[in-house]
């Protein structure tokens, strides 16, 4: 069994100035170009199912929940996104591992319930199922 010590949620989008403006800009149009952020915001605030379902992880998995912007990540994270992103990364006993990809996501079509099944999945599959995700850096 493996333990997942922290759970990535890894932005579209690079922590700066010109980013924030662009971010507000897309919030005041009702649209987002980062599919995480379209499924995690409603305009500029977090969604109260997305923060009930980051509140949930914690509690369950026991693990630290994280939300970077892609110019945020570590060497190691860097290394494991490989360019895709938006993505959601966990932290293991093993190592990191992408759980979920831009593909995933975007085939959610901003559906909240659709990436937590999408997740949840993808979690069980680490925490049950260790030696599917041989990917893992350590």
């Amino acid at each position: 069994m493996v333990d997942i010590k922290r759970i990535t949620f890894v932005w579209n989008a690079d922590f700066s100035l010109a980013s924030g403006v662009r971010a507000l800009k897309e919030a005041v149009e009702g649209h987002h170009s980062c599919t995480l952020c379209e499924i995690a915001y409603h305009r500029v605030t977090q969604t109260g199912d997305w923060k009930a379902y980051k509140k949930e992880l914690k509690a369950s998995l026991k693990a630290e929940i994280r939300e970077p912007c892609k110019n945020q990540l570590t060497d190691e994270e860097i290394h494991v996104v490989a360019g895709d992103f938006p993505a959601v990364l966990a932290h293991t006993t093993d190592g990191v591992i992408k759980l979920i990809g831009s593909m995933d996501i975007d085939r959610c079509s901003g559906e909240f319930s659709a990436l937590r099944a999408k997740l949840n999945n993808a979690i069980a599959c680490v925490v049950l199922e260790p030696d599917m995700h041989s990917s893992a850096v350590s």
